[in-house]
């Protein structure tokens, strides 16, 4: 195994949705529901509007020309709050096949370090607490719960 971390590409779009795909079923196993089958147009526009993005971090760790696992985040100013630059991560995933082999690290990794070197001064990430293994990997780097996201569902 040879990962590296790359920029996300254009030539990345279909494996990507394909692996947006596998963390959706995940979700909805793990969540009983809650997420609707993926949209792959919708999934394909979305991945797309992260090329060439300045406020979209996103990068990619491939295995040759295999892409294995994604990381996208989106920069925005809060004047709002008192540190106003923030990231917002909304995917980090890896395919099944490769996950506990220290990838999700590796994207991570990379992550924060663009982070550090451009200013940015919170990161935040929604994650649902039967996620026990993504909550864990949140908390070993340091992330901490700040508020409680809470809903009401209809039948």
């Amino acid at each position: 195994m040879s990962i590296k971390i790359r920029s996300f590409e254009e030539k990345d779009v279909a494996q990507a949705v394909e692996l947006c795909n596998e963390i959706r079923e995940h979700h909805r196993k793990i969540l009983n529901g809650y997420f609707a089958p993926i949209n792959r147009d919708f999934e394909k526009d979305a991945l797309l509007s992260t090329i060439g993005n300045d406020n979209a971090f996103a990068v990619v760790a491939v295995d040759g020309d295999k892409v294995v696992g994604l990381l996208i985040a989106n920069k925005k100013n809060a004047p709002y709050l008192e540190n106003p630059i923030i990231c917002n991560i909304g995917t980090l995933g890896v395919i099944q096949e490769y996950r506990k082999q220290g990838i999700g690290k590796m994207l991570m990794n990379e992550f924060l370090t663009f982070c550090k070197e451009n200013g940015i001064q919170e990161v935040k990430l929604g994650v649902f607490n039967d996620n026990k293994i993504a909550y864990k990997f949140y908390e070993d780097y340091g992330f901490k719960p700040q508020e409680q996201e809470m809903s009401l569902k209809f039948k």
